[in-house]
């Protein structure tokens, strides 16, 4: 793999473009490959600015998606995936960050995988990456299943273009979501024998799956000198910067340096997650699925604010609490990170 040669799609939505952008500056610090940057549905000052960045540097190029509405995130790879040309098929989600070299463990794994992930969110714990066998819903941070297969995720990803390709024109299947009863009969045994029949399966999982069932090998590679905020694609306009759902969340909160912070919270994920997630699933599912959300809301409203603090100088917010203290030590540890390089 020769990396300058890669061309990674950083796609940009309503409302992310001023306090994102920035973080190209990272990638560009610390990798030589080209990076095109992506309107999905932005206003016209949002993609001013990012032509004006595109035209700030010779690896960077821009290309409006959409001028008028947001098309789906899988609507957005299909197309973009469609018009390359390349090798390799590349996209990033547009809140992550540089803090080092990160392409040459990439290019180390290039011969022996046909698609390459990275960039599990900082909230994520290590529960989250392998998906239980009793639990029913395949998400993004899924990153293999219960059987220990390696299906991916789609925050930072490299496909071999051909084999993608091929995919998809054999299959009839693209990146897109899906529930289990509108996938194709002759997918769902392909799946079943690759023991992943699920209620429903998040952006490319399923076409992953059918790649690695037609031979293809799929990884996930830890690159630590990469940085995911998560959840950031679309950014809060609230002032709030402690998420709360309501009066459990509220008794956690206020009692965070007792012992009984943590099972407040357990129950908060218990009763929100049963209220408001519609899927019928089991009890332990629910508060999975309910303390995830949890997590992943409260880090988009930090960094948000984090952002928003930088770029006026202000005081950082407090970080958020969420009874988990290693995760909310690495918000802080990644917040500092921000701050170190904002200051730069």
């Amino acid at each position: 793999m020769n990396t300058s040669e890669l061309l990674f799609n950083i796609i940009y939505t309503p409302g992310n473009v001023a306090l994102l952008s920035p973080f190209v500056q990272s990638l560009l610090k610390w990798s030589d490959c080209r990076y095109q940057l992506i309107a999905n549905g932005c206003d016209n000052n949002e993609q001013r600015l990012l032509r004006e960045l595109a035209d700030s540097d010779s690896r960077l190029q821009y290309l409006c998606l959409s001028d008028t509405k947001m098309i789906s995130h899988s609507d957005a790879l299909d197309k973009l995936q469609q018009d390359c040309n390349d090798e390799w098929f590349c996209a990033m989600d547009s809140d992550i960050f540089a803090q080092g070299p990160f392409l040459d463990t990439v290019a180390g794994a290039a011969d022996g995988y046909n698609v390459i992930t990275s960039c599990l969110p900082v909230w994520t714990t290590p529960g989250d990456a392998t998906l239980k066998r009793a639990y029913k819903r395949l998400q993004g941070l899924h990153i293999r299943l219960a059987n220990g297969l390696t299906i991916g995720c789609t925050y930072f990803v490299l496909y071999r273009n051909a084999d993608v390709s091929r995919a998809r024109a054999l299959n009839g299947v693209g990146f897109e979501r899906y529930y289990w009863d509108k996938i194709p009969d002759r997918h769902q045994q392909t799946i079943r024998s690759l023991d992943a029949e699920k209620h429903d399966y998040d952006t490319a999982i399923v076409l992953n799956m059918l790649i690695i069932a037609g031979g293809g090998k799929v990884t996930y590679l830890p690159l630590d000198n990469l940085k995911h905020l998560g959840g950031l694609s679309s950014i809060s306009k609230t002032t709030n910067t402690q998420f709360c759902r309501g009066f459990i969340d509220a008794f956690s909160i206020k009692w965070k340096h007792t012992l009984l912070t943590c099972p407040t919270m357990w129950l908060g994920d218990l009763l929100y997650g049963t209220r408001n997630i519609v899927e019928r699933l089991s009890l332990r599912e629910y508060i999975n699925l309910a303390g995830r959300a949890r997590r992943r809301a409260a880090s988009a409203l930090y960094f948000a604010a984090v952002l928003k603090a930088l770029i006026n100088s202000d005081k950082l917010p407090e970080t958020p609490h969420l009874a988990n203290t290693t995760v909310e030590k690495e918000l802080e540890e990644t917040a500092a990170i921000l701050h170190k390089n904002y200051q730069a």
